[in-house]
């Protein structure tokens, strides 16, 4: 089987090629995935999948039915990208997927568009060569994932996923066809100080919220000095992204100041004891200045889907690591060996979607993709095309050694 697996993703490179250049040429900015969506949708249906929809936001569900007694398994890709950003920075024009020296390039080559042409062409190798699996091989690309609070990843669970057991939950996150195990959590947090305006040529008379806020940063800045450690998943990490004053205008002391933090924890870290410390620095600095007032929370984003849908959400992915001896995980790895490839493990910087399945649903949760994370965000985004056929090779086998193969007799094939 894994003779005929690799030959038929030789065979189905240029059409992976082709796939992976119409991804990036077609722009999908979060809240903005309706076109892509509609190719990755038109892509499956032509290709022949047993069942393909949207959700009620957005999310695409492709599906290879399961012929019985098998286990579920999830691959799951994101849909939206960053902005290009400064176009001068780009050697390629980036929404043009040029193909040079052996490499797609262009925005969200690397994250995820690449990833979602292996993920959609390895299922489809196995129905080109008559492998029916047990279980259902599940395919799913989701909406608003940049953002960074799983919006689109929770929806899909809530509004579809959530009655369906699911064994494994493959991501098309980055990992230069490492498996990757999990992360460190994100979690954005504002900060709101209060003061009093007053004509800025007489700041006795008022209070500036600026400089109230000014010793509660430095006070995080030597928290994020002293913050724990995971062997795997690297260090704890604080830093202020975002500061900002009301009203902003000449001639006036501010009366607020907004600072927005992001924290990277690790699991021996609660997301209750993350937010308990940045309060407890305010309440520090509130015992040396009585006029510093700072209310700490949790960070909302509000999204509208490209189908309409509006609903806000906290800025927040929890912390997940999959044991290396989970025995999913080994299915994996035994079935990526066999076909003669060789993972090694990782972990990613940033956070994904899988915080949800695995943190949330306890799906096991792992990534496995031809992107590499180094060129995730960059002007420099590409894929090699070498590791878009591997991939699709990969996804293949991997669900076939977890999913498992159908040798005959009777079917119970469920109806969506």
């Amino acid at each position: 089987m894994n003779d005929k697996i690799r030959k038929k993703a030789t065979e189905l490179e240029p059409r992976i090629i082709d796939f992976t250049q119409r991804l990036i040429q077609t722009q999908s900015a979060s809240g903005q995935e309706r076109a892509v969506a509609k190719l990755i949708q038109s892509e499956m249906e032509q290709l022949g999948f047993d069942k393909v929809f949207n959700d009620k936001v957005g999310n695409v569900v492709g599906i290879l039915q399961g012929q019985g007694g098998g286990e579920n398994i999830i691959f799951n890709s994101h849909m939206d990208h960053v902005d290009a950003g400064n176009l001068a920075d780009w050697e390629y024009e980036p929404y043009a997927g040029v193909i040079a020296d052996g490499w797609v390039h262009g925005r969200a080559a690397s994250d995820v568009k690449g990833a979602i042409a292996s993920q959609v062409y390895g299922i489809y190798i196995l129905k080109e060569l008559g492998i029916k699996p047990q279980g259902d091989v599940i395919l799913t690309f989701v909406i608003d994932e940049e953002p960074g609070d799983m919006w689109g990843m929770k929806r899909l669970c809530q509004d579809w996923l959530q009655d369906r057991p699911v064994s494994l939950c493959v991501l098309g996150e980055a990992t230069s066809l490492n498996i990757y195990l999990g992360h460190r959590g994100r979690l954005e947090m504002e900060l709101t100080s209060r003061g009093q305006m007053s004509h800025s040529s007489a700041p006795r008379l008022g209070i500036n919220a600026v400089s109230k806020m000014a010793p509660v940063v430095c006070k995080l800045d030597q928290l994020s000095q002293s913050l724990p450690e995971d062997e795997t998943l690297g260090s704890s990490t604080l830093a202020v992204t975002h500061i900002s004053c009301e009203p902003g205008w000449g001639s006036t002391v501010p009366d607020i100041c907004r600072v927005f933090i992001d924290r990277r924890y690790i699991p021996s870290e609660s997301t209750e004891e993350v937010v308990e410390q940045v309060r407890q620095v305010v309440a520090e600095c509130q015992v040396e200045d009585g006029d510093i007032q700072v209310n700490v929370q949790i960070r909302q984003l509000n999204h509208k889907s490209y189908t309409g849908i509006s609903e806000s959400a906290d800025l927040l992915k929890q912390p997940y690591l999959v044991a290396r001896d989970n025995p999913y995980v080994e299915k994996v790895v035994a079935a990526l060996k066999e076909h003669g490839q060789a993972p090694s493990f990782g972990a990613w910087d940033f956070g994904t979607d899988g915080s949800y399945t695995a943190h949330v649903l306890g799906i096991p949760t792992i990534g496995y993709a031809p992107g590499e994370e180094i060129y995730a965000h960059r002007p420099t985004d590409r894929v090699r095309i070498d590791y878009l056929v591997e991939a699709a090779a990969g996804n293949a086998v991997i669900a076939v050694g977890v999913a498992g193969e159908y040798k005959g007799g009777v079917t119970n094939v469920e109806n969506y």
